[in-house]
């Protein structure tokens, strides 16, 4: 700009730069911005503007001194005593960084600067032109942001908000390893039920197999029965058959007696008839000579039978007509016996003929049962082993039947499907434990967070503590109070940091556009900051015309709380003012600047 060539030193404590308007004291502050890496500036858009008319290349260097405090350098990681951090700009555009002479890049220099913690784009450590007011209209979160950068809480903020895309990421990962649960539940479900019809038809194939043996074996077992009872039946016809044949001998005996006993009675019924006949006869003989006898008598003469004795003759006729109708009742109830007898005898050795005829019939039946028998047996131990079952085969055969139907309904189910059930299912606990696993991380994720939160805000309500006792005793000063508060601290994203102050009495206010004065918000941001210096880690903090909107008193009573607060300290405070400043003999490095011919000169008056 109009700095041909300046060399500005800095002290510890106070560096205060003065002189006119327009005599490149800004300038001095606007280089050390974009030698510290800041690219857009509040006086151009195009860093290649800053380079004087007529001139084609701009440099400015900080010199940073790296001689050992304590014992240790500054920035261990050079050996000098002084480090040199320059930075080019090209009229063509371009620009570049260099350390002690070695070109950079923007990573290691905002490396270099975080070390140091000097940003130049936190208005906190360098705040240019009209950045007081700016302070004062930001956004509360924005304004919270810059103070916990300055006093390096920011890291903090960082870990939280580290903690919160790790926990953004974790809930992203559960999230996806729910969709794939669902997925992959839905797939399994699908393939369950595959494997289910599977198993269904595995289990159904095995009862028919089941089955086709109980069938076959329980024909053979019907049939096997179905011997036993024609085996029973012949026995018992056999039996049977027995019986009979001892009943007919023993009626073939009893007839054989009882045809002897009418040959006997037969006999003796003849006998008696012709011992009836005799007698008769001899009755007979003898009642003529009787007669004859009686009719010689008449004439005189005298006829007899020897040995005729007519009542002895008959009594024997007696005897013998008794003994005949004795005998012949005898006979009658032996033949009608006999005849009996013989009829039993045939009717059994016709029911004999037809027990043998039925037991041929039987043994028939049973041969062929036995052959059918041995054709089952074959069928059934083809089938399986034996089969003990005591139902019927046509109730065998309505189940497999059944079970056929079944298995119809069934069509036709890949084996594969077992393993690709297995497979998902396997993948479902994968997927379970993938779960549970991210859950537990979003669990901890969580607690990280909250954790961390609350480390902030412990921090954060630490630090607003200490500069809120500071900012109330500098206010009373200006006759003034205020407080300082943080809102929405439960909200990292929405948490803030609100200004309060009251002048002359009255009660501390919000501070806004509305509410106070521009000197008002001026003062009140001012000892603010000087409020927060003891907690900013930076090496330098600079302001430029902060005092526009401050009436005489006021700034005569900032400018000494400037003073003292910077007095004995190590850091480098840069102060831009116009004009010139009495009773400043305590300020231990006034810089002053003038145009002279459209080019800055500096003078410096440095106390020892």
């Amino acid at each position: 700009m109009s700095h041909s060539y300046s060399r500005i030193p800095l002290k510890q404590g106070l560096n205060l730069v003065c002189g006119p308007n327009g005599a490149g004291k800004s300038s001095i502050l606007l280089g050390l911005s974009v030698a510290l890496g800041q690219t857009y500036t509040e006086r151009s858009r195009r860093l290649s503007d800053l380079i004087q008319r007529g001139k084609d290349l701009a440099r400015v260097s900080v010199v940073f001194d790296n001689s050992p405090l304590d014992g240790k350098r500054p920035l261990p990681g050079f050996s000098s005593d002084t480090v040199v951090l320059s930075r080019y700009l090209s009229r063509d555009g371009t620009y570049w960084h260099e350390i002690n002479s070695r070109s950079i890049t923007k990573g290691e220099l905002l490396r270099f600067l975080k070390h140091l913690s000097l940003n130049p784009d936190n208005m906190l450590i360098i705040m240019h032109q009209n950045m007081v007011d700016t302070f004062g209209a930001i956004d509360t979160r924005e304004r919270l942001k810059l103070v916990e950068e300055a006093v390096g809480l920011h890291e903090y903020r960082e870990n939280i908000l580290s903690a919160m895309q790790k926990l953004s990421h974790t809930l992203s990962e559960e999230e996806a390893v729910k969709r794939l649960l669902e997925k992959a539940e839905e797939t399994l479900r699908y393939w369950e039920g595959e494997y289910q019809r599977l198993k269904r038809k595995r289990e159904l194939e095995r009862r028919r197999v089941e089955l086709e043996a109980e069938y076959r074996w329980s024909r053979y077992l019907r049939k096997e029965e179905e011997l036993g009872e024609l085996e029973a039946e012949m026995e018992e016809l056999q039996n049977q058959l027995a019986e009979l044949r001892t009943e007919a001998e023993r009626e073939r005996r009893r007839g054989g007696e009882l045809e002897g006993e009418v040959g006997r009675l037969e006999f003796e019924l003849e006998a008696s008839y012709e011992e009836l006949i005799a007698g008769e006869r001899l009755k007979a003989e003898g009642e003529v000579y009787l007669s004859l006898s009686g009719k010689l008598s008449g004439l005189g003469g005298a006829l007899s039978l020897p040995g005729y004795d007519r009542e002895r003759v008959e009594a024997k006729i007696g005897e013998a007509r008794g003994r005949i109708a004795r005998l012949k009742g005898e006979l009658s109830e032996k033949r009608k016996a006999y005849v009996e007898t013989r009829v039993r005898e045939a009717l059994l050795e016709l029911r004999q003929d037809l027990l043998r005829r039925e037991m041929d019939s039987l043994s028939g039946e049973a041969r062929r049962t036995r052959r059918e028998l041995e054709v089952l047996r074959k069928e059934a131990e083809g089938a399986g082993g034996r089969v003990e079952t005591k139902r019927k085969p046509q109730e065998v055969l309505e189940e497999l039947k059944v079970v056929g139907a079944h298995l119809s309904t069934l069509g036709e189910v890949s084996p594969e499907v077992e393993q690709m059930y297995l497979n998902y299912r396997a993948t479902m606990e994968e997927l379970k434990e993938r779960a549970r696993v991210a859950e537990e991380n979003r669990r901890r994720a969580l607690e990280e967070v909250e954790e961390r939160k609350r480390r902030w805000r412990r921090e954060v309500e630490k630090l607003l503590g200490q500069v809120r006792e500071e900012y109330v005793k500098l206010l009373e000063r200006v006759n003034a109070g205020g407080d300082l508060k943080l809102v929405n601290p439960e909200d990292i994203e929405g948490a803030g940091l609100e200004l309060y102050v009251g002048f002359r009495g009255t009660s501390p206010q919000l501070l806004d556009a509305y509410t106070q004065s521009g000197g008002e918000r001026t003062t009140a941001i001012m000892l603010f900051l000087l409020a927060l210096q003891k907690q900013i880690r930076s090496p330098l903090r600079a302001i430029d015309e902060f005092e526009t909107h401050l009436d005489p008193r006021n700034r005569e009573a900032i400018f000494r709380s400037i003073i003292e607060a910077t007095r004995g300290e190590r850091v480098q405070y840069l102060v831009i003012t116009p004009g010139y400043l009495l009773g400043v003999e305590e300020v231990p490095n006034i810089v002053m600047v003038q145009n002279v011919g459209g080019t800055s000169q500096v003078r410096v008056v440095t106390r020892a």
